[in-house]
């Protein structure tokens, strides 16, 4: 009777066990999924492109080029809207630039405010030795509550009259990333650890 009982209690635990080991399995994909919910998102759009809004001394000068870039007061800019890019909380970018021109006096430089959603989010500077071509701007920010939805470079100095100036080529990229968890992902860990302790107070 005794050996009886007690290989009953002991085939009751190896059941629980199993069961603790399933719920924990579930745990830990539940996991893994939020985790890979979690990477970063991005989206890449044309930045600047034909339904740009320019500001400069001369703003569109041909089918692909804009500019002439170099005074603040002047208000110099070039903005992009974009609708329905589906990237919430943006958080880094990086933006592709190529500099069609460059009549900066020697020691000059055209400087930028880079924005995106109108969040001043960094600096870009070019110089009269930067010469043409393209570049890259790179950076990490605070992330930006709400869905991406605009890019800008601010001109934000003043090149003396004479001094020269800049301008870009459209068509170039800028690739907007959120590296945070989306609220749903956070729910979705804080569940799954929920449920783990559950599993192990049984």
């Amino acid at each position: 009777m005794l050996w009886r009982t007690l290989a009953f209690f002991i085939h009751q635990e190896v059941g629980k066990m199993k069961q603790c080991l399933r719920n924990m399995a579930a745990a830990v994909a539940l996991s893994v999924a939020a985790a890979g919910a979690a990477h970063a998102a991005s989206v890449s759009v044309q930045f600047p492109t034909s339904s740009a809004t320019v500001v400069g001394s001369v703003g569109f000068i041909n089918p692909t080029q804009i500019g002439y870039f170099w005074s603040v007061s002047r208000g110099d800019l070039v903005s992009q809207a974009y609708f329905g890019t589906g990237l919430f909380n943006a958080s880094s970018l990086s933006m592709d630039l190529d500099v069609a021109s460059n009549n900066l006096a020697p020691g000059r430089s055209v400087d930028w405010d880079v924005l995106v959603n109108n969040v001043d989010v960094g600096d870009w500077s070019w110089s009269s030795t930067d010469g043409t071509g393209l570049t890259n701007i790179a950076l990490a920010f605070a992330p930006i509550a709400g869905e991406f939805s605009s890019l800008a470079l601010v001109v934000k100095n003043e090149v003396p009259g004479g001094d020269g100036s800049i301008s870009l080529r459209l068509g170039t990229t800028t690739t907007v990333s959120n590296e945070a968890p989306e609220p749903g992902t956070l729910l979705l860990l804080g569940l799954t650890l929920a449920g783990l302790a559950s599993t192990r107070r049984r």
